[in-house]
């Protein structure tokens, strides 16, 4: 690993593509790569796809002939859709879920009144305005309680204020408000958070690795615990990078061969020295890791979702990554919380520090997701031998189930062999032997994901349509043997034999007496007794077909006197016929 990064060219923070314009790339493009770069604003992906991996960067937005897709913003599922199964792109549809601070919130909250103990490992969380009654508790006199304000949509610690008054929050504007911690782990006497760089690699399963460098942020003011006087002081309470490097405080790290000094360092660095001071590392990051599987638990059900619905035929689930960052708080016991989950964490470089870690990130995580030449060659031949065969028989190969399910397995283990041998820096921590204890967080979620979109009601809807239409293409003969051969269940004990309903002592209609002299009240009943059921329509819930029968049942027994169109036929009758047949109905329904 050393020899590698001794042999790599040396990236001083810029870049500058200067032949991107000039040179002619056609004879090019059949022995390397195309990286899309016309979406990402950062130097360092452009760096790291030219000079390291020796690709062409492509800058044309609507171009198709890419390889790999680098973008700084979320993916649409018709981008996702529309991809050939060589190309891969940085990101995954419906991240929103967990990269919105609401929608993190609300997932997690969920999540906390199922499994109170194990989903503790974030702060008490309020969306606003929806649960504004419930915050309003919380303001109790005699207790001085901060909350530190969010807006639902924002980054870079802009918009984010404490408080300790009700009033300085409008009850009609979209917050996250969380319970501010009070008693931070301090280095230096600073208060500071972790960015831990995150990839996840797959959906389903679900594929996780952790990065074992990233930053430490440090605010530029000592802390001191809040109170009237400080609230406003946002250099000592916030760690953003974006708001503490405008304090004149703020001492920048210049050499890269010392990463443990200035307010901004590496988190190699300062677990090494807190490693000297007796602290449990190890632990730490095993810790950590637990809220980073849990955390995805929460959205799992989502993302495979997306990713099924845009790619149903990957089966190497392998089309998509995404490098999250994850800022975690320690506590004064070392103890990690999660703050929040950035799907578009800043590769801006203008540091040493930076340009160091962030080069090596990526230039790991596209090794990682096997971006190659060769990897691609093997798909397309895969993909020319499909065809032929379709060709050869006329019809599209379908596999059953099983055969998907051994793919699946197949390509699993084929990506695992190749990642175990080139994780650089990362380390895998999902799926592995022992994660067993994290499908029932999945499995609570899928039933989330159910009753929201109502998979479940639609998929006993399916079933039942399934059943009537085997029942109606069985003959008269065998649907009367399935009911001789049905084994009836026993009665329950909670409802006796004699409080159910006999049928046999039911009276038919042909034998109920009317009384009274009216003949028309006989007529509607005996022609009701002889109108025959319509057979009911497949394609209908049974509620619409019972309201549907009842309405033709009244409309051939109920007259409707006040419907004749003929009377009021101007074309038919002259004017004269038309007022003596207006004056006989008239007649006709006062006697009436």
């Amino acid at each position: 690993m050393k020899q590698q990064q001794l042999k790599e060219p040396h990236f001083n923070g810029e870049f500058e593509d200067s032949d991107s314009q000039t040179e002619d790339n056609n004879s090019k493009k059949k022995t390397t790569l195309i990286m899309n770069v016309s979406d990402t604003q950062y130097d360092v992906v452009k760096f790291v796809g030219k000079r390291l991996f020796k690709w062409i960067l492509q800058y044309e937005s609507d171009a198709t002939n890419w390889d790999m897709f680098w973008t700084d913003t979320a993916v649409q599922p018709e981008t996702l859709g529309k991809m050939q199964p060589y190309q891969k792109i940085n990101h995954f549809p419906g991240m929103y879920s967990l990269a919105r601070k609401n929608h993190l919130g609300r997932n997690l909250m969920k999540m906390r009144k199922q499994f109170t103990q194990e989903y503790k490992f974030f702060p008490q969380t309020w969306l606003l305005p929806a649960e504004y009654g419930d915050f309003k508790t919380q303001f109790v006199k005699g207790k001085a309680r901060t909350f530190i304000i969010k807006p639902e949509a924002s980054c870079q610690g802009r918009g984010i204020f404490l408080t300790r008054n009700l009033n300085d929050i409008n009850p009609n504007d979209h917050y996250v408000a969380q319970r501010y911690l009070l008693r931070p782990f301090l280095i230096e006497g600073l208060k500071f958070d972790l960015r831990v760089y995150v990839l996840l690699a797959g959906t389903d399963p679900m594929r996780i690795y952790v990065y074992q460098d990233g930053l430490v942020r440090f605010a530029t003011e000592p802390y001191v615990p809040p109170n009237t006087s400080n609230l406003d002081d946002m250099c000592m309470h916030l760690t953003n990078y974006a708001i503490n490097k405008e304090n004149p405080n703020f001492v920048f790290n210049k050499d890269a061969s010392r990463m443990d000094i200035g307010h901004k360092r590496s988190i190699k660095a300062v677990f090494a020295k807190l490693e000297e001071e007796g602290r449990d590392i190890k632990k730490l990051w095993q810790d950590m890791n637990e809220i980073f599987i849990k955390t995805f638990c929460a959205v799992q059900p989502i993302l495979s979702h997306h990713y099924r619905s845009c790619q149903p035929d990957n089966y190497a689930n392998n089309m998509c990554f995404e490098i999250l960052g994850f800022d975690i708080f320690l506590n004064h016991k070392l103890q990690p919380i999660l703050l929040e989950v950035n799907h578009t964490p800043s590769f801006t470089t203008d540091t040493p520090l930076d340009s160091m870690i962030k080069k090596n990130l990526i230039r790991d995580t596209l090794k990682l997701m096997n971006v190659s030449l060769k990897a691609k060659e093997q798909i397309i031949a895969s993909r020319k031998e499909s065809l032929q065969q379709r060709v050869l028989t006329g019809k599209k190969v379908k596999l059953t189930m099983e055969e998907k399910m051994s793919q699946m397995k197949q390509q699993e283990q084929q990506r695992n062999d190749y990642e175990n041998s080139h994780l650089g820096d990362y380390v895998k921590i999902y799926p592995l032997e022992d994660s067993q204890e994290y499908d029932q967080y999945i499995e609570f979620a899928s039933s989330l994901q159910d009753s929201w979109t109502g998979t479940s009601i639609n998929l006993m809807y399916l079933l039942d349509i399934k059943r009537n239409q085997k029942k109606n293409t069985q003959t008269p003969q065998q649907q009367q043997q399935i009911k001789n051969n049905v084994v009836r269940a026993p009665f329950k004990p909670n409802t006796p034999a004699n409080n159910l309903p006999k049928l046999q002592k039911i009276l038919r209609p042909e034998s109920i007496n009317v009384h009274g002299e009216d003949e028309q009240v006989c007529a509607k009943v005996n022609k009701l007794s002889n109108i025959k059921m319509q057979p009911r329509q497949q394609s209908e819930p049974p509620v619409l077909r019972f309201k549907q029968t009842v309405k033709k049942q009244l409309q051939l027994v109920i007259p409707k006197p006040y419907l004749q169109p003929k009377l009021f036929d101007m074309e038919s009758i002259g004017q004269d016929k038309f007022n003596n047949k207006r004056q006989q109905f008239q007649d006709m329904m006062f006697t009436k």
